[in-house]
């Protein structure tokens, strides 16, 4: 499985792309989100942990513009964020093709692979968070 992390925090992609390729997965870390939009159109990806709250171009900005572009039907995205931004705007990017769910940081890795990979079944996931 092929995994991106779309999040502006080098310490959050480093720590879960290593995570991820220790347990067998392809996977990459972008901090800048107008690269990972780029990567995204061209690149396909099993999974892909996108953080909303981004300064200058959002991970809101990428669906919308993937949605726009018509590529967006055909990803695997978890919307994974520290702060919902926008409780009611994550509560419509659901509703859309290709966002499986939300997953609030921080989050144990083990958590976030389970969720991921779940039977690789990518069904809408409830919001889940750390306790």
């Amino acid at each position: 499985m092929k995994i991106l992390i779309v999040d502006d925090n080098k310490e959050t992609t480093s720590a879960l792309s290593k995570y991820f390729n220790s347990k067998g997965f392809q996977c990459d870390g972008i901090n800048d989100s107008w690269k990972a939009l780029e990567q995204i159109q061209k690149e396909h990806f099993d999974v892909i942990l996108l953080d909303t709250c981004m300064p200058k171009f959002t991970g809101e900005q990428i669906i919308k513009t993937l949605a726009t572009n018509e590529v967006l039907k055909n990803q695997n995205i978890f919307i994974f964020s520290s702060k919902l931004c926008h409780e009611f705007t994550n509560k419509d990017l659901l509703r859309r093709d290709g966002i499986n769910g939300i997953l609030k940081k921080p989050m144990d890795p083990d958590k976030i692979l389970q969720a991921i990979t779940k039977d690789f079944n990518l069904h809408k996931t409830t919001i889940s968070k750390t306790f």
